[in-house]
């Protein structure tokens, strides 16, 4: 760490900042508060050994002049060079909480201070302090309407000729009774909670009188010439639907405005996880303020009433939209038939599944996004995993994301009890043959919480997640299972069987819907046939 000093508070007064440093021989070092074109020098005032304070004015920094429009770090100089200063955990979990906002000019104007939370050297965490002068609100309120506001002309221009194409589509089909559509752009072939859905549906012969079409192929996979035909296609089809249920992100629907006689459902293929998405994450990366799919849903579909605050938060739609009817591919989950087909269909292809005892590695991605997502393989220690599933007989199934793309690297003799199955498409198929799963952030914990078996947390890069990437709830209150922060703590609780067994009855209470109807006969008689 940077010679030892580090940001241990910050707080408020009026308009001043009081900043806390500490570290040894600290009283005689220099501070720099630095932006790509400004940068100020400080001295420190002391509190007592080892410890002194920066209090910055606001409207007066240095020389009656005001942060710009613009980050500024926190340095030190460390032999000629700036370096970084580091903030500690506690300090990183305040910083939400110390924005401000100052009006003036009768409201109409704002200067805001933010405070970020930026990770360096892994381990390390620093601090970014946003300065910005805000403008009218009503210009704000009217940034679609303006070019101006749009990022790139481009998307302008896609937004109204795909939504031209959309009308004119929409106008051959004027009648739209009795057309179901069942859609993904992130998934393909179907599978989940639409899969269920289409199942019940003809299980019911609803599909006698309803005409059911699909499409599912991933549009950030694509080319922009690939993705802009497939999407032309795609509004054909949309043109015609009465209802269309899809599951996950789609894009498509930022850019167009649905015929009122349309109805957009999602049935998100998640039932709860930890991680932020959607307007979970709203300004820290997450979608603008009106240009998101998630506010064109009609419905959306989730697990359990204890869950609409979380998708309301996701979606940016009322709570009066969410429906707790639950998940559709958990309809049959717990069928002890269903069960034993599935896992005799695996044991059937993979004897060695059956012959011992399985482990599923099943973490969520890193990185922002389909485009960029990655997992640090480096944090799995094969060796050490190795000679426990030898030891122990244990079967080391690693299942990645659909989002990772490059896959982890068994050395040849690890293969025999490590294994990749990334490319298998369903994750609840091979639930069922688990012992344990072990994952970090990911949703899958709520399908595999109802079979009551021990789930372990491998989340070596906790606060740096809860920060940078942001959740929903705090993992350490919330986790149905023990948290591993590193490889040996991981090991250690496998061999020790010290799952924390006990926190997982609490989840499925807490999350989980207590009725007997199915969640396709809900979704099928409340929206499709309105009984």
């Amino acid at each position: 760490m940077n010679n030892g000093i580090i940001i241990t508070d910050i707080f408020w007064d009026r308009i001043y900042i009081n900043i806390i440093f500490e570290g040894y021989d600290i009283e005689n070092k220099k501070i720099y508060v630095i932006s790509k074109k400004e940068k100020y020098e400080f001295d420190l005032e002391k509190i007592d050994a080892n410890k002194c304070k920066l209090v910055l004015n606001i409207t007066n920094i240095k020389d009656g002049k005001m942060f710009s429009n613009d980050n500024y770090s926190f340095k030190e100089e460390v032999d000629g060079n700036l370096k970084d200063i580091h903030i500690t955990v506690d300090l990183a979990y305040k910083l939400e909480d110390l924005d401000r906002i100052y009006r003036y000019k009768k409201d109409n104007f704002a200067y805001t201070i933010n405070f970020e939370v930026k990770s360096v050297e892994e381990e390390y965490f620093s601090i970014s302090l946003k300065s910005r002068f805000l403008k009218e609100n009503e210009e704000f309120n009217n940034y679609k309407k303006k070019k101006k506001y749009i990022k790139k002309f481009s998307v302008l221009v896609a937004k109204n000729v795909l939504n031209c194409i959309y009308k004119v589509f929409s106008a051959i089909h004027p009648k739209k009774e009795k057309h179901i559509l069942l859609m993904s752009e992130t998934r393909s072939p179907i599978s989940g909670n639409l899969k269920a859905l289409d199942e019940r549906i003809k299980q019911r012969k609803i599909n006698e009188n309803y005409k059911i079409e699909y499409s599912f192929f991933k549009t950030l996979e694509s080319k922009k010439a690939k993705m802009i035909l497939n999407w032309i296609k795609l509004l054909w089809k949309i043109s015609k639907q009465q209802y269309i249920f899809l599951d996950d992100y789609s894009p498509l629907f930022k850019f167009i405005n649905l015929n009122k006689n349309t109805k957009l459902i999602q049935v998100w293929h998640a039932g709860v996880g930890f991680k932020s998405v959607g307007y979970a994450r709203f300004g820290f990366g997450g979608p603008e303020p009106y240009n998101s799919c998630h506010r064109k849903y009609d419905y959306a579909i989730v697990g359990s009433e204890a869950l609409i605050p979380v998708y309301q938060e996701v979606f940016g739609i009322s709570a009066d939209k969410i429906l707790p009817y639950g998940l559709p591919r958990l309809d049959n989950y717990l069928d002890k038939n269903r069960m034993q087909e599935i896992k005799e269909k695996l044991y059937n292809t993979y004897s060695y599944l059956k012959e011992n005892k399985i482990i599923i590695f099943a973490p969520t991605f890193r990185g922002r996004g389909q485009e960029k997502a990655y997992y640090p393989y480096e944090v799995l220690d094969l060796n050490k995993i190795y000679e426990l599933c030898k030891k122990q007989g244990y079967i080391f199934i690693i299942k990645m994301h659909p989002f990772v793309r490059k896959q982890i690297i068994i050395p040849e003799e690890f293969q025999d009890r490590i294994i990749d199955f990334s490319g298998y498409s369903d994750i609840n198929d091979l639930l069922y043959v688990a012992d344990i799963l072990i994952t970090d952030y990911s949703s899958n914990i709520y399908d595999f919480s109802l079979l009551k078996k021990p789930i372990l947390f491998y989340t070596f890069d906790l606060d740096r997640y809860q920060l940078i990437n942001k959740v929903h709830r705090s993992l350490r209150e919330y986790a149905p299972g023990k948290i591993c922060m590193n490889i040996d703590e991981l090991i250690n609780a496998i061999e020790n069987q010290d799952f924390e067994i006990e926190k997982l009855e609490k989840f499925v209470q807490e999350n989980f819907n207590k009725t007997d109807k199915k969640s396709t006969d809900l979704i099928i008689d409340n929206i499709i046939l309105k009984d």
